[in-house]
């Protein structure tokens, strides 16, 4: 049976997170916490940030009001609409600078979305949304399906099936590109072909990974280097 579709994950697939602003990001959030009590430092902040991000992938919050509700309770730092509203304004204000476009994702994109029907597939907080938006990405995926409005995350299989769904395609009419093994491993378990992408900076990184790997002996159907590569495989 022919390729008919395509399911993408979105973060080091698609894009990357540019340190330095994230920092100036980070930095900025305790600037307006410590004016609520907040006195910790920028590392503990960002490991307890990461640490949230994490924990609200799978539908805990559904907006980011209910996120910055979370973790401002969670930081043991008073609640009022006016520091909501502060830390709203402040992320919105970084959005369309700290996450980067990986050269050749919006070509890919084009490309693919002219012959294949297209879906993106990604575990993340309720920020994604807005960045994704952002990114002027909506246009390309007729299905976009986001961990944590589904209420589940890769590589639980239910969420590639969602996609699917969204799609109207069979497993085996479509093909999952992520960075990550444990994505793609979920992925074959659904019935997909698989691509691995590994680019910078995540290649890097990438074994630090290993340890939630299923299966040590996954081998992806197809792998490449940069997301412009994956148009030799499709």
């Amino acid at each position: 049976m022919g390729l008919k579709g395509v399911l993408v994950d979105f973060g080091y697939t698609l894009m990357y997170i540019d340190d330095k602003v994230e920092r100036k990001y980070r930095e900025g959030i305790i600037s307006i916490l410590r004016r609520h009590g907040y006195d910790e430092t920028l590392d503990c902040f960002s490991s307890f940030l990461d640490e949230a991000y994490r924990n609200n992938r799978a539908g805990e919050t559904k907006n980011m009001r209910e996120f910055w509700v979370f973790l401002t309770k969670s930081l043991g730092v008073s609640m009022n609409p006016m520091l909501i509203h502060k830390l709203e304004k402040h992320r919105k204000q970084y959005m369309d600078k700290t996450y980067k476009l990986y050269d050749g994702a919006i070509f890919v994109l084009s490309n693919l979305s002219e012959k294949y029907k297209l879906a993106l597939v990604s575990n993340c907080a309720p920020d994604l949304s807005d960045v994704i938006e952002a990114l002027g990405l909506h246009s390309f995926f007729e299905s976009i399906i986001l961990s944590y409005k589904v209420g589940t995350k890769k590589p639980d299989i239910r969420i590639y099936l969602e996609a699917l769904r969204g799609l109207e395609l069979k497993p085996e009419e479509c093909i999952f590109v992520a960075d990550e093994i444990t994505d793609l491993e979920g992925a074959r378990r659904a019935g997909l072909k698989t691509i691995l992408v590994r680019q910078e900076p995540r290649a890097r990184t990438f074994f630090a990974f290993h340890d939630e790997i299923q299966d040590p002996n996954f081998k992806p159907d197809y792998e490449c280097g940069k997301i412009i590569e994956v148009l030799k495989f499709i």
